[in-house]
């Protein structure tokens, strides 16, 4: 593994947070990951995340475990915080991790499996405008360029 290759966060559309995560990671990477999630959960802005896993290969068993253990431990505060999450999964065998990880621990807040960004950053920008984050919702629209465009006339 490329020891360089680290989940990477990034909450500069706020309120999307986009988490991408590499070919493998760490445990403590993804302590490290964890910790900040908390982080932004112990804000207590409701937010939409989208998890970008195309490129990861596989979680191992505890991994998965840790990451249920995680929503368990801090359910309210998903609960309250999170208008959902759309996880990018386009290997079957991550499918397969994820219904894992959904059967050991089902998750707080709305969760769907997108096959593209394009797919993911709709159904974001549709829960930031459920819950009246009008303004948000469009920019993320722009930025990812999934704005119709208006006609005149």
């Amino acid at each position: 593994m490329d020891p360089s290759a680290s989940i990477t966060i990034d909450d500069s559309l706020w309120p999307l947070l986009q988490v991408r995560f590499p070919s493998a990671f760490t445990n403590s990477q993804q302590e490290q990951y964890l910790g900040r999630l908390l982080a932004y959960l112990r804000r207590g802005e409701r937010y939409v995340g989208i998890l970008d896993t195309h490129l990861l290969k596989n979680t191992t068993s505890e991994q998965r475990q840790r990451q249920a253990d995680f929503i368990k431990e801090h359910e309210a505060l998903f609960r309250s915080c999170s208008l959902g999450t759309a996880g990018i999964i386009t290997s079957p065998l991550m499918a397969l991790g994820a219904r894992i990880l959904i059967h050991l621990k089902p998750m707080p807040s709305p969760y769907y499996v997108a096959s593209s960004l394009p797919a993911a950053v709709t159904w974001a920008a549709e829960r930031l405008e459920l819950a009246g984050l009008f303004g948000p919702a469009e920019r993320v629209r722009r930025h990812f360029g999934l704005l119709a465009e208006r006609r005149t006339g």
